[in-house]
């Protein structure tokens, strides 16, 4: 439709603007605050209705959570509160039935098609990195030549020992999930291994998470250059366990808003991959 809307030759009363005031908004500002607009990157067209119903299970918020369509897989969630709507956004991702519901914050002054679905953050972790560069710095380092690092999980000390290193990082769905990156520490090329948590439906062919119109367009010669090996387990936020151990007082009586988001999607997530 927009192709043809843009071929539309308009006549003089079809072209004289109307100026529309902010108070025309009305209510919408305060249902806005508690709202996110979400898309399920999908070809399988999904009602609202089955998307609500299954999102009230995993989410577990407050009753009623609305969910109007305002396009092909695309909706807007209104939630009981503002601090549900946070906690699921802080969540992310999501998958519905292994596919990915990239979620973005309410923004009533955009038409539905301009919001960018094509963008989300996804947890990766980082392998075979020397014990000492195992810290915020790094991630930060390594992690921007993706794209924009939202955190960096790490200990408070700014470390994070163990057997990789976590960062959630905006990814470009449309171009083929990075799968490491190589780095050169004291005079030596180390090659440090992307594994990607909740990695939904991929193109094994060329890598990809969203296709364009014409679907996978890579040659046969890039088969076995992605596969399942990218997939990793969940593991709980470092600083999950921290608020967890507090008692009584501050941020630690919200301990549910942080803890890890992940395990409460793996059954779906498996019987979506049976």
């Amino acid at each position: 439709m927009e192709e043809v809307w843009k071929r539309l030759k308009l006549n003089d009363e079809e072209d004289c603007p109307i100026e529309i005031g902010k108070g025309v908004r009305g209510s919408m500002e305060l249902k806005g605050e508690r709202s996110l607009v979400g898309k399920i990157i999908s070809e399988r067209r999904i009602g609202k209705e089955v998307a609500r119903s299954m999102m009230e299970k995993v989410w577990k918020v407050g009753k009623p959570l609305e969910f109007q369509e305002i396009g092909g897989n695309c909706y807007v969630i209104t939630f009981v509160n503002r601090r549900d709507k946070w906690k699921v956004l802080d969540g992310c991702p999501w998958l519905f039935d292994s596919y990915l519901f990239v979620l973005l914050d309410f923004n009533g002054g955009l038409q539905p098609r301009l919001f960018d679905f094509d963008h989300a953050y996804l947890w990766i972790q980082m392998l075979n990195l020397p014990l000492s560069y195992m810290n915020k710095q790094m991630g930060e380092l390594i992690g921007s030549s993706i794209g924009k690092v939202s955190e960096v999980d790490v200990q408070k000390d700014g470390l994070a020992w163990g057997k990789c290193l976590r960062e959630k990082v905006e990814c470009d769905l449309r171009r083929p999930v990075a799968r490491g990156r190589t780095i050169v520490v004291d005079g030596r090329k180390i090659w440090v291994p992307f594994q990607y948590e909740k990695l939904h439906r991929l193109c094994f062919n060329c890598g990809r998470i969203v296709h364009g119109k014409d679907g996978c367009m890579e040659s046969e010669g890039s088969i076995g250059q992605y596969g399942v090996w990218l997939r990793a387990l969940p593991q709980n936020r470092r600083a999950a366990v921290k608020v967890k151990e507090q008692k009584g007082g501050g941020r630690g009586e919200e301990s549910g808003d942080y803890s890890d988001p992940f395990h409460e999607v793996d059954d779906d997530e498996r019987k979506g991959e049976a």
